[in-house]
């Protein structure tokens, strides 16, 4: 089993991730939808100027993240990276969220302009499709 492979399709078909943040010595998580860009190995995800983990993320942006699978599988990818505001918008990456994630499209054409876009990056990850199949990819 490719576990190359394996990352790429899980961090296509995925749409979630559980990110963790800290500040002040103190953990945080959210669910947050995202889209991974392959080319450029890096998570996109986007969240309101107001939202606590813009100053989490300020503050400290070393982050964590495993992705959430929804078909009843425990395949899943997880890595550390750094997060930081993106110097691109959420409308340059608006058919891959749409793409993504159902109704996506409206909340872009809704608010997309009070939203703020992140950008994740990470060396390696850890990848697990099921108790025998696990391994580290690097990007």
């Amino acid at each position: 089993m490719n576990m190359t492979d394996e990352f790429l399709r899980l961090m296509r078909t995925q749409r979630e991730i559980a990110l963790a943040t800290s500040a002040d010595n103190t953990p945080h998580v959210r669910i947050v939808n995202f889209i991974y860009v392959p080319e450029e190995g890096r998570i996109y995800f986007a969240t309101f100027a107001d939202n606590t983990k813009v100053s989490e993320i300020a503050a400290n942006p070393a982050v964590s993240f495993t992705t959430i699978p929804h078909d009843g599988s425990t395949a899943h990818v997880r890595a550390v990276g750094r997060a930081v505001r993106s110097e691109r918008s959420i409308f340059e990456y608006a058919d891959a969220f749409a793409a993504k994630i159902p109704g996506y499209d409206e909340t872009i054409a809704a608010v997309g302009s009070e939203l703020l876009l992140y950008e994740i990056t990470f060396d390696t990850a850890a990848v697990t499709v099921d108790m025998e199949h696990s391994g580290t990819v690097c990007l």
